[in-house]
């Protein structure tokens, strides 16, 4: 046996103490465990890094394709009274619900078919990343529950790599917070059974607090003078105060709410759309904490509802910034003073605002945008050069 395996079976009799300790019988255990080995496959996705930076103009076309828009507005009316039943009870609107069924799934075409315990138990294992080794640990533990207490059998509980489970990607601890048995059979099924799959999605999203009388927001307009200290998530303002700063609907109309609060979100820089977004757009981040599917999902479900498309025009000939390009813009940040966090090569919150900071403190329009031009900018700072403006 080679020593990789032995040590797997060291760290299963340590778990397993474990999980009969969180009240899993130990026969069940047993039978669970016994002859689970590593997937290599797991270990390999976890330890791949994609080369290039995906652009959200890239991200948003494959979400909102022309054949997703159609397979979800046919859906909408093959289950328009289920969809009625859970708007009813949960106050999410089906365009919302439809559109994070596609993006996790593609509708149910596509969920993953890795066996979720053996995913768990080999991340729980052998995870680069000491976080996702201690929240896999704990989901696995999760997983066996649910399987002990619930009438699902343990080769049917499939997912992703990850451990995401079923049509609507659940993790274990979110199957046994949100899901439901919406067609009231007595099996909450995640994997075959439509309703279910629908109502858990409304149930996850009214759980994390959505407003059923809100929109997640609207595309807007800003002046070419703008206080880009704005610019900022944790900035909020009630949107006829948006008005009163010349922030106006890019389509002209009045802001539909103007008693409630939004903050500007800008993804694709100062020359890309820009938008307003409210407490519902955070809500669907609470699903997958990303800005670009967060905007994939509120897009997307407008597709279903309205058709209306995103009107301004994407910086499509910005190049892709490779990962080291953005470790790069990192480092310098840090450098200069400015946090943007573990210099991981990807773009989170904490980079776009520190990217903003500076080009703030610079002069420039601080729209928190990484791209080449950037880069360059701050190349050369270092090198002693004075800045030439963005283009």
């Amino acid at each position: 046996m080679a020593m990789a395996d032995v040590n797997f079976e060291k760290w299963k009799q340590e778990f397993k103490t474990e999980a009969l300790e969180q009240g899993i019988k130990a026969s069940f255990l047993e039978r669970s465990l016994a002859g689970l080995k590593l997937d290599p496959d797991v270990i390999k996705l976890d330890n791949s890094q994609p080369e290039f930076t995906r652009s959200i103009w890239d991200y948003l076309n494959n979400a909102t394709s022309d054949h997703r828009i159609k397979k979800g507005r046919s859906l909408m009316k093959k289950y328009d009274a289920l969809f009625d039943l859970v708007e009813d009870k949960y106050g999410v609107q089906r365009e919302i619900i439809l559109a994070i069924w596609a993006l996790e799934s593609d509708f149910g075409r596509n969920y993953g078919n890795k066996n979720v315990i053996r995913s768990l138990a080999t991340l729980a294992y052998a995870s680069v990343s000491k976080k996702r080794t201690e929240f896999a640990r704990k989901e696995l533990l999760i997983s066996l529950k649910i399987v002990q207490s619930f009438k699902i059998h343990t080769k049917d509980l499939v997912g992703s790599w990850a451990g995401a489970m079923g049509q609507p990607q659940f993790m274990p601890s979110s199957y046994l917070k949100y899901a439901v048995d919406q067609n009231a059979d007595g099996i909450i099924d995640l994997w075959q059974t439509v309703p279910d799959v629908i109502g858990s999605i409304a149930h996850f999203l009214a759980e994390a607090g959505w407003r059923k009388d809100e929109s997640w927001g609207v595309e807007v307009t800003i002046p070419s003078k703008f206080d880009w200290r704005l610019n900022s998530a944790s900035y909020e303002l009630r949107f006829e105060q948006w008005q009163d700063l010349n922030v106006t609907q890019i389509n002209g109309k009045d802001f539909p709410y103007p008693l409630r609060q939004a903050s500007l979100f800008i993804p694709a820089g100062q020359f890309g759309p820009k938008f307003l977004v409210t407490h519902n757009f955070e809500v669907i981040k609470r699903y997958n904490n990303s800005s670009s599917y967060a905007l994939a999902v509120a897009q997307l479900s407008r597709l279903l509802a309205t058709g209306e498309k995103i009107q301004a025009s994407w910086p499509v000939n910005d190049k892709a910034l490779s990962r080291y390009e953005v470790e790069e813009i990192q480092m310098r940040l840090n450098l200069e003073g400015y946090s943007p966090g573990l210099a991981d090569g990807k773009i989170g919150i904490k980079t776009r605002e520190a990217i903003r900071a500076w080009q703030v403190e610079q002069g420039y329009a601080g729209d928190g945008y990484a791209n080449m031009h950037l880069l360059r900018l701050l190349r050369q700072l270092s090198s002693g050069q004075k800045p030439l403006p963005i283009k």
